[in-house]
């Protein structure tokens, strides 16, 4: 998962998303969250994920890499599935399309919004040291995801990790763990010397939440409410179940219209790498 390249679609998309601030797409995640939470109708969940699909094919950022990212969470959705697996297909496809779901429509956030708008909006609901917290894992996350990556591209070229030899790869992968925790908190160390260096005293500045569209916030806002409002309709409504099937008949053209649109991508994603 390469970060850089994440907060290169956060600061140079041109889409209705990016052009809105973040706490309203923060509140439209929020909501499909919620719809999730709500709903047991698998052809609703289908339904709502195919739009988030359409959203990111609208969005003009490379949809297959954002929607790959998104699916990570389908692999402990699997393994939840198979372990209560009783023969209801419906059932476990319900499982993995609320995992695909709300983690899609977290995916839509973090790529169009730049990740000190996302954490300057949390800041005044919650406690000081845990919005630093979180902003500071943010970054130590994909640090410790790159030494990893490093780690295991070492152990396969120098024969650490061989076809066949699970006892031995256990063993040299366990050991390159150990090497990667010391790496680790000598990282964590240096990190925390250039923050005192450049004025760390236990507050980080910062904070200030820029500004967006108000027509397209609220165009995101609207979005998640719909998606949210219908949930409650089939979970609580008599008769309404069938809107589910109606909800999948409909994102699918939206689904191909905008991957027609995104067919003529507006930007270049990995241009910088190469400028």
């Amino acid at each position: 998962m390469d970060v850089s390249a994440i907060d290169y679609y956060a600061n140079h998309g041109g889409s209705f998303l990016h052009r809105a601030s973040a706490p309203p797409k923060l509140v439209f995640a929020g909501l499909v969250i919620a719809s999730v939470v709500v709903t047991r109708d698998f052809y609703f969940l289908l339904g709502a994920y195919i739009t988030l699909a359409a959203l990111v094919f609208r969005t003009g950022l490379p949809a297959p890499r954002v929607i790959t990212i998104a699916a990570y969470p389908a692999i402990f959705a699997l393994i939840f599935a198979a372990a209560g697996w009783n023969g209801d297909w419906i059932g476990a496809g319900v499982i993995i399309l609320k995992a695909l779901t709300a983690a899609l429509a977290s995916v839509i956030v973090i790529v169009t919004t730049p990740y000190p708008d996302v954490f300057a909006s949390l800041r005044p609901f919650l406690p000081k040291i845990i919005a630093e917290g979180l902003f500071l894992t943010y970054r130590s996350l994909f640090l410790l995801l790159d030494l990893m990556d490093n780690l295991l591209k070492a152990l396969r070229v120098r024969g650490g990790i061989s076809r066949g030899k699970i006892v031995r790869n256990v063993v040299n992968f366990s050991s390159g763990i150990g090497l990667l925790l010391v790496r680790g908190l000598d990282i964590s160390e240096k990190f925390y010397g250039v923050m005192r260096v450049r004025g760390y005293d236990g507050k980080l500045s910062g904070g200030y939440v820029r500004g967006g569209s108000p027509a397209c916030g609220a165009g995101a806002v609207l979005t998640g409410a719909a998606i949210l409002a219908l949930a409650l309709s089939i979970r609580y409504e008599p008769g309404l179940e069938s809107l589910g099937v109606y909800f999948v008949y409909a994102a699918l053209p939206a689904l191909a219209l905008s991957a027609a649109w995104g067919l003529y991508p507006k930007w270049e994603a990995e241009a910088w790498k190469k400028s």
